[in-house]
């Protein structure tokens, strides 16, 4: 993050440092041509954490992920630091992810018009600080198909797909784009979706995936996974990472909401836990003896 942060000083369109304060590299404009949605600007910094990596390295151990195991990472531009680190994850445990990214993004998101998500994700590889390139582009907006977006919003979008050389997933109307990306999900033999942000199609348009509690989702409940990419992945037992309502999963995670990254993240247990233990072990000690003093011993 700070070699982006450095990088996008050098070109002149660094972030402020109120929108920045601490240098994540990743936070984009309250409002530009490539903007679909709005945004909470707290949500953008969380977002960018490096703790985040270890929470998903955390849920994919909990899943039993092992080397090779392949994921599927649905994610639009609205949160690139999540998406960073999510893919940092799964290549430090060397999974095989397939990646598709909808360049649409809310406020603060990456929605500058000189970086959207393709050209950070090369700078990023240049650096070597990640190796994997999106499999496909959608151009988010309505329908993943830019609705919505304005002539000069999506020029920018399809340029940034043509330059990264990346196929761009085109449909005829929203139920096609669900049909496509759940037919590439099933053919890549996903052992878990990870959707970030709120791309239409892994949303899909029932609202009760609203309902659908963030972070690791191994079931849902009736009418929780909607008609998008994440009900396909419910009905079909592929469990879902769902990384939306950022506030409410950073406080399950343990993991501050828009303070400054920390050195540590919390362990998930608390001061109960410790106390169980102590006691449990001296219930044993008093109760499996190994040895006793005899008369005229000693």
């Amino acid at each position: 993050q700070l070699h982006l942060s450095q990088w996008r000083q050098q070109k002149g369109i660094a972030s402020t440092p109120e929108s920045d304060p601490w240098s994540c590299g990743l936070i984009g404009l309250e409002w530009s041509s490539i903007t679909t949605t709005l945004g909470e600007l707290a949500s953008k910094r969380t977002a960018c954490n490096p703790a985040w990596a270890v929470q998903f390295s955390r849920w994919f151990r909990d899943l039993g992920l092992m080397p090779g195991d392949p994921i599927a990472i649905y994610s639009s531009g609205s949160f690139p630091g999540l998406l960073l680190n999510t893919v940092a994850a799964a290549e430090a445990m060397q999974l095989e992810s397939l990646l598709i990214v909808s360049l649409g993004a809310s406020t603060w998101g990456a929605n500058h018009p000189d970086i959207p998500w393709p050209v950070l994700a090369e700078e990023l590889r240049r650096g070597g600080f990640i190796h994997k390139q999106a499999d496909y582009y959608t151009l988010g907006g309505g329908a993943e198909l830019g609705h919505g977006l304005s002539p000069e919003g999506e020029a920018i979008l399809l340029k940034a797909v043509a330059d990264s050389g990346v196929e761009l997933l085109m449909a005829d109307d929203l139920q096609e784009m669900i049909t496509r990306k759940s037919e590439l999900m099933q053919g890549f033999g996903t052992r878990v979706l990870i959707n970030i942000g709120g791309s239409q199609a892994n949303l899909g348009d029932d609202v009760g995936v609203l309902r659908l509690q963030p972070g690791l989702a191994h079931v849902a409940g009736a009418g929780q996974g909607g008609n998008g990419l994440i009900g396909f992945a419910i009905e079909n037992h592929i469990p879902v990472i769902h990384m939306l309502n950022l506030k409410s999963v950073s406080a399950m995670a343990g993991i501050p909401y828009d303070g400054p990254p920390r050195k540590t993240i919390a362990s998930g247990k608390t001061p109960w836990w410790s106390g169980i233990g102590v006691a449990l072990f001296f219930v044993v000690l008093l109760t499996h003896k190994r040895w006793r003093l005899e008369p005229g011993e000693g």
